[in-house]
């Protein structure tokens, strides 16, 4: 197959391939740097997060009654969600120390797509969160209405 990409040498050349030369085996190791990703959110949104579920769960407990089974189904939901925020946190503490959230600081947060505002941040973060716990809280009404 080499020998078949021999016969286009201008368009290899045009993308900077040299097929003369043996590719350097390491060199993309040598090359390869560490994730520099950071959870760039501030504490507050994790801590928003933290209380949707937690509102969540107790509406969903209230509306249940406190059953045997739906309790047990509960506190397993429970300790899933934990797992969830536990793991974020001890990821997030495996790197260098991290500076304080672009948000924290009164800046833009620099995405993909470009600088998002506070406010835009938050809504994007916390827009499941909040339907979560209003749907647990929508279903304690309607079981207190109805029960």
């Amino acid at each position: 197959m080499l020998e078949q990409l021999r016969d286009f040498p201008a368009e290899f050349a045009e993308l900077g391939i040299d097929l003369d030369h043996e590719p350097v085996v390491n060199q993309a190791a040598a090359q390869t740097q560490p994730e520099a990703r950071r959870f760039e959110l501030p504490g507050t949104v994790w801590g928003a997060m933290i209380a949707c579920y937690a509102v969540f769960f107790v509406s969903i407990t209230v509306a249940t009654g406190g059953s045997g089974h739906a309790l047990f189904a509960i506190m397993i939901s429970v300790l899933y969600t934990a797992m969830f925020f536990a793991t974020a946190r001890i990821v997030a503490l495996q790197g260098q120390a991290q500076e304080a959230s672009p948000l924290s600081r009164g800046q833009a947060l620099p995405t993909w797509t470009g600088p998002m505002g506070a406010g835009a941040v938050y809504g994007q973060v916390l827009v499941v969160p909040a339907c979560i716990a209003l749907f647990g809280v929508g279903i304690a009404v309607i079981c207190a209405a109805v029960l």
